[in-house]
């Protein structure tokens, strides 16, 4: 028998009252009113519909904008690398569950995880378990061996040369040299719920036997992860600080580089030809707690955070935008940190760039997962009719003093994502 016909009414909501920005204009629009519809913005306009059965809220003039996005973050990861083998799973599912919270009640809407098991916790956000931002999981992370992924003790066996595989090994990185290898590392990625697959190309702060300097995966190596993941019609993001592993992963068909703080102005200039993304992070939290002298990872932070001021600034004068990311990990202290990436970012961009980045230019990115995208409705990071209804309202004039944000338990005086309202503090 055919099902019975739904004829429950939609749930309205109208915001009316406030300075819409957009996520793209140069500015808030005053005296305008947003019109939700169960989870999606039906209408956008100057005077208010009348007649409209709908829950209103008065935005008495204040900024409405989209939700945040964060372009690179790891959920999965909330104690140090080194430290998952020693956890009990259940206690770092509860610590993810708990930054996935705290981040929705900072104003993030949307993450992009990239890299380590969030998929289970991006199901129980999805089907309304527990309060998070929507998530787009990569799953487990691809890495050579000794490289940044890498993250076996030194005397532990390989598991691909006999080795039984650990926690790590099982949930969190695959370890293949070789494209054959790297071909059924990706595919195992994506099979496991991956909307993106990540790649390490070269060395990292965190990892221990792997120097920043390091080049990791040939060319042929790499266009197999991207042929792989191009099979799934999704991308590669990779891992990378220097010229020769970003141009390595270019040549390779890479849609993405993450970090790329130590590239020259001649490969941001590739990049920029070949149409790839940079998402960087100024590594502001972490210039807080890793210093020279005091540890290894901390002489590497030091390494990569030299060439921070040459990355943002040369991007910016080649007109290459920098995705908002944080990276965070390692602790519910670096979550709860992340906000402060749009003061560190002040250096090199305005408040109004800063906004863009983290709303409307990472939505563009998020779109690269193409068929595998876990939100395909409609668009995420603007408001416009026929968009996701993630949505902030803040006091003060976050396009001209983007630090409004980091003091969100005052300034955020509605958080929205999917049409349902988390927090409303307004009169």
């Amino acid at each position: 028998a055919a099902a019975a016909e739904d004829n429950t009414p939609p749930k309205r909501i109208l915001i009316q009252n406030v300075s819409v920005w957009d996520g793209v204009g140069d500015e808030a629009v005053a005296n305008r009113y947003v019109l939700i519809e169960d989870n999606m913005i039906k209408s956008v306009g100057g005077e208010t519909p009348a007649g409209v059965a709908a829950t209103i809220i008065d935005g008495q003039g204040r900024v409405l904008m989209p939700g945040i996005i964060d372009a690179h973050t790891h959920l999965a990861l909330p104690v140090a690398p080194d430290k998952l083998r020693d956890e009990d799973p259940g206690y770092l599912g509860a610590l993810s569950v708990r930054a996935a919270e705290m981040l929705l009640m900072r104003g993030w809407t949307t993450v992009r995880d990239i890299g380590g098991p969030s998929q289970g916790l991006a199901r129980a956000v999805d089907e309304g378990i527990v309060p998070g931002p929507r998530i787009y999981p990569s799953a487990a992370f691809i890495s050579q061996t000794s490289g940044h992924g890498d993250m076996r003790g030194l005397n532990d066996p390989h598991p691909n040369m006999g080795g039984a595989p650990d926690l790590i090994g099982q949930r969190y990185n695959l370890l293949a040299d070789g494209p054959d290898e790297v071909r059924r590392a990706v595919r195992e990625s994506l099979r496991h719920g991956a909307t993106a697959i990540k790649v390490m190309a070269g060395g990292g702060i965190s990892s221990e036997y792997d120097p920043i300097d390091t080049t990791q995966y040939s060319v042929a190596e790499l266009r197999a992860a991207v042929e792989a993941a191009e099979q799934w019609n999704t991308y590669v993001a990779v891992h990378a600080y220097t010229d020769t592993a970003v141009r390595n992963a270019l040549e390779a068909g890479v849609k993405v580089i993450e970090h790329g703080h130590l590239l020259s102005e001649d490969t941001l200039k590739l990049l920029r030809s070949k149409d790839a993304f940079l998402s960087s992070q100024s590594f502001g939290f972490v210039r807080r707690y890793l210093k020279p002298g005091q540890s290894d990872a901390g002489n590497k932070a030091a390494e990569v955070m030299a060439g921070t001021d040459n990355l943002m600034l040369t991007a910016k004068k080649l007109g290459i935008p920098v995705a908002f990311g944080t990276d965070a990990f390692g602790s519910l202290r670096a979550y709860e940190g992340g906000v402060y990436e749009f003061g560190y970012r002040l250096r090199w961009f305005s408040s109004l760039e800063i906004l863009r980045q983290a709303t409307s230019h990472n939505a563009r990115l998020l779109a690269l997962t193409g068929p595998r995208n876990p939100y395909p409705d409609g668009p995420l990071g603007v408001i416009e009719a026929g968009a996701y209804a993630d949505l902030l309202i803040v006091d003060g004039d976050p396009l001209n003093d983007v630090t409004i944000l980091e003091a969100h338990e005052t300034n955020i005086r509605l958080i929205m994502k999917d049409g349902v309202i988390y927090k409303n503090t307004l009169d």
